[in-house]
Order: structure tokens, then sequence, then C-alpha cells
């Protein structure tokens, strides 16, 4: 079964205090097709919450939710972030389930969740 961790840091995007992109390394197994990633990363402190996924393009050994799941708005057929986050640097929890496809047992999907601390960081 393939798994994930999450980067020790995660960059917050100081225009919008929203954290752009949750990333870490991966760990394929060698018949696993990765379909997914999806995160979710809380921050205690000011209740800020962000969900991102990723669904392609995987590095072969990393991941990069880079997509917006919530909250978000489509412009001009874009999803962007919905409002200002409430993200700050320090601490946070960042939770995520990676979600693959074996390709030598017939289709069936295996799902992997890890949750971890990151330190959130304003990256000069």
């Amino acid at each position: 079964m393939a798994g994930g961790k999450f980067n020790q840091t995660a960059k917050l995007n100081t225009t919008n205090y929203w954290v752009e992109w949750p990333e870490g390394p991966l760990f394929p197994k060698f018949d696993d097709k990765i379909d997914r990633v999806e995160v979710w990363l809380m921050q205690k402190s000011t209740g800020a919450i962000q969900m991102t996924y990723q669904t392609a393009g995987f590095g072969p050994n990393s991941w990069r939710a880079n997509r917006i799941w919530w909250p978000r708005v489509q412009v001009a057929g874009q999803w962007v972030w919905d409002g200002d986050g409430r993200f700050r640097p320090g601490p946070a929890m960042g939770s995520a389930v990676l979600i693959a496809t074996s390709l030598f047992g017939f289709g069936k999907q295996s799902y992997f969740w890890w949750s971890e601390e990151v330190e959130i960081v304003i990256v000069p």
C-alpha cells in the first residue's frame, strides 16, 4: 500500500493568508497508480481550515495538493480562494488521505490516512 507524509513546513501566502501548497514525500507501492491526495489543514490558534487536493502530476516520490476544494468560488471559469484565509505562522495540523488503484489487483482501490503537525512559515 502506498503512503505519504507532510513536509515539516508549509508556506503561507502573505497576500491572502492561505497555505499554498501543502506537500510532502510519497511512498508509492510498485503496482499502485496514485489517483488522489486530499488534504485538510487546520490551525487551532486561529480557527483556520482549508481543503486542497491533487489528482494528477504526482512527482516520482512526492505530492503537492495544489487545487482548491474548500473554501472556493468560481471566477472566470477558475476556482479561487473564497475570501482571505486566517492562517498565521505557527503550528497547524495536517490530515490527508491517499487513494490509489492497484495495477495488478484488478482495479482494487486502497486508502492510506495520515495526520501530523506542520509548521506554517513565511518564506521570503
